[in-house]
């Protein structure tokens, strides 16, 4: 039985603007996006005779399994199953997901799971399918899930699920200090608090930051690092938030 081996990493934000409600609910938003890889869930696919599974395993380290994942609510499995209703597939897959990145915890690991399943069902089942294709599966499972197709860092619009690729950052290292998980503070709760009044206020140094990342310009990167979500936390001095929170990270020197 033949088993494919993807680590599906944790992100940040770098700026993430909230800049008004759609008609359909979401809210209407640009973010950069920053790959840390360093923090990652292990994801395992292997083919299945019988019929798709998947399951939920937490590393030693994980300090979070209360907040427990049902085997069939978590979006690995959902990309599964959306992969093979969207392409007609008729093969079944077994899936193992070894947890390290906290749940809602601002850091994107449902979306990277999710990603890392449909990377790796590409490879196991040769499917040939292109990464467009893939982003057009992604989006449905989540906002974030197109980015972790495209890594490194990136330029997420519209809801967050439409990537534009940015330069790799140089000579710059963000550690995560504060690895949080929180079911009170999910994201969708959080955005439905938001102030819209208070938020898109700081799109021009959206702008500066993507300039200061395509010159390599690391002051200027630091100096333009926001977050619109900061406004529900008290963050320590050069912390910064990532996504809805409540996870924040810090500049390594």
């Amino acid at each position: 039985m033949r088993t494919i081996k993807i680590l599906a990493p944790a992100k940040i934000n770098l700026a993430l603007d909230v800049l008004k409600k759609s008609a359909n609910g979401y809210h209407k938003i640009q973010t950069v996006y920053h790959e840390i890889p360093e923090i990652f869930d292990t994801v395992m696919i292997s083919d299945s005779k019988i019929f798709d599974s998947t399951s939920i395993l937490y590393a030693p380290s994980h300090k979070y399994k209360k907040q427990a994942i049902h085997p069939r609510e978590n979006l690995g499995f959902k990309a599964l199953k959306l992969l093979k209703k969207t392409y007609k597939i008729k093969k079944f897959a077994d899936i193992k997901i070894i947890k390290r990145i906290p749940v809602s915890s601002g850091l994107g690991g449902a979306s990277s799971d999710a990603a890392a399943v449909l990377k790796g069902l590409n490879k196991l089942w040769n499917l040939k399918l292109s990464q467009k294709n893939l982003m057009s599966i992604a989006e449905k499972l989540g906002k974030d899930a197109p980015f972790f197709l495209v890594g490194g860092t990136a330029l997420g619009k519209n809801f967050g699920e439409k990537i534009t690729k940015l330069k790799p950052i140089k000579n710059l290292k963000f550690g995560v200090v504060k690895k949080s998980s929180s079911s009170k503070n999910k994201t969708k709760n959080l955005y439905r608090k938001l102030n819209l009044k208070f938020c898109g206020k700081n799109t021009d140094k959206t702008k500066k930051l993507i300039e200061a990342i395509k010159k390599n310009d690391n002051k200027n990167i630091i100096k333009n690092i926001h977050n619109d979500f900061s406004i529900f936390y008290k963050l320590p001095k050069n912390t910064h938030l990532s996504g809805a929170g409540p996870s924040t990270f810090k500049i390594k020197i």
